[in-house]
């Protein structure tokens, strides 16, 4: 692995983490995940994960419920799931009727046509079909390892975040616009 990229990984999760701390709620945070359950996840989901996400994994497996800005981070088995509940209904031809969004002139070439493709691993959830998507397999004027918005009325969109450094320094910077009153997020006045 990079020392590039540990160090940005590195970096910004302590930073993230000293919020936490100074907030009281460290235990939002989830311990790691073991080396053995992010290959569970590239094996499941049949994909290589960039180098910073699977360190973001070694060192906090995602956030209790409610415990990340978007609702949750996901955990490797959240990761499958969530991904996977989008996958089948791609399968299913749930999709079938919005498959050319975002293919027309005006369309973002970042990311591929479609509702959602393949290429794509959820990274966190608001419990309402939205969150953070982990683009794999991006359009010709997208970046592999790209993060997008995943809107369950909207649609995909983005890029939201070049890469998943730029995610987690997305992430901070809400932490430090808000607070914790009785175990919520409330934006800082």
């Amino acid at each position: 692995m990079s020392g590039q990229v540990h160090e940005a990984v590195s970096s910004v999760w302590a930073r993230i983490e000293k919020w936490y701390a100074d907030h009281e709620v460290p235990h939002f945070l989830l311990p790691p995940a073991t080396p053995e359950d992010i290959a569970a996840v590239e094996a499941e989901l049949d994909v290589s994960l960039p180098e910073a996400v699977r360190l973001s994994l070694l060192r906090h497996n995602g956030s209790k419920g409610g415990g990340w800005p978007a609702g949750s981070l996901l955990s490797c088995t959240e990761m499958v799931e969530e991904t996977g509940v989008w996958r089948d209904l791609l399968a299913d031809g749930s999709f079938d009727d919005v498959a050319d969004f975002n293919s027309g002139d005006g369309g973002d070439r970042s990311l591929k046509p479609g509702w959602w493709n393949t290429g794509w691993i959820s990274l966190d959830a608001d419990g309402g079909g939205n969150g953070a998507v982990l683009d794999l397999s991006p359009g010709p004027d997208g970046t592999v390892g790209q993060i997008i918005d995943m809107d369950h009325e909207a649609g995909p969109s983005g890029p939201a975040a070049p890469d998943f450094v730029g995610y987690l320094d997305d992430r901070l910077e809400e932490l430090e616009d808000c607070t914790v009153i009785d175990g919520e997020y409330v934006e800082a006045e």
